[in-house]
């Protein structure tokens, strides 16, 4: 008789325990998962959602990439960091995004930095806005994909920017 209730009480256990993760499952395949976030608009409404996602660079392009790295950075916090998870995708700098990066690569206005979700360091550094946009360019200019490990707050390098310069009068010459 004890075999029984034991076994009845573990499979009604089983049973509420399924539905449970069944609920939650139907819940979260309802939000809108965006496949790029071309605004913040859209990467705040999909942040504003029951549950969070943590951001990938897939998810984003160059120009969302700094725009949201510039605006989540305070002055006044000593933690500047925006956690992502994820590695670049090969080819994300696209040519149409060239003309900004190149507008911005000497910027020295200050943005939040990047770190990995599996870092376990908290770096309380920050990049600038011209530092990921010399980044950007170089790999796009090598074909190569973008590594930025655990952390990273690039600065503004003059010697990065002349050479970039240089790429790019060549590039222009040539069309």
């Amino acid at each position: 008789m004890k075999k029984v209730i034991l076994s009845l009480i573990i499979v009604s256990i089983l049973l509420a325990g399924g539905y449970s993760l069944y609920y939650f499952q139907i819940r979260k395949t309802k939000k809108e998962d965006l496949k790029t976030f071309s605004d913040l608009k859209n990467l705040e409404a999909n942040i504003k959602n029951d549950y969070f996602k943590t951001l990938s660079p897939k998810d984003l392009d160059p120009k969302s990439f700094i725009k949201l790295f510039t605006e989540k950075y305070n002055k006044d916090s000593k933690l500047n960091f925006v956690t992502m998870i994820g590695d670049f995708p090969k080819n994300w700098v696209k040519p149409n995004d060239i003309q900004y990066l190149i507008s911005i690569m000497r910027s020295k206005e200050k943005c939040c930095g990047y770190m990995n979700i599996f870092s376990s360091t908290i770096s309380n550094d920050n990049g600038e806005v011209g530092g990921f946009a010399i980044i950007f360019l170089n790999s796009y200019i090598s074909k190569t994909k973008i590594i930025m490990g655990l952390n990273c707050n690039p600065k503004t390098d003059k010697e990065s920017v002349r050479k970039i310069e240089k790429w790019y009068q060549n590039t222009a010459n040539k069309n």
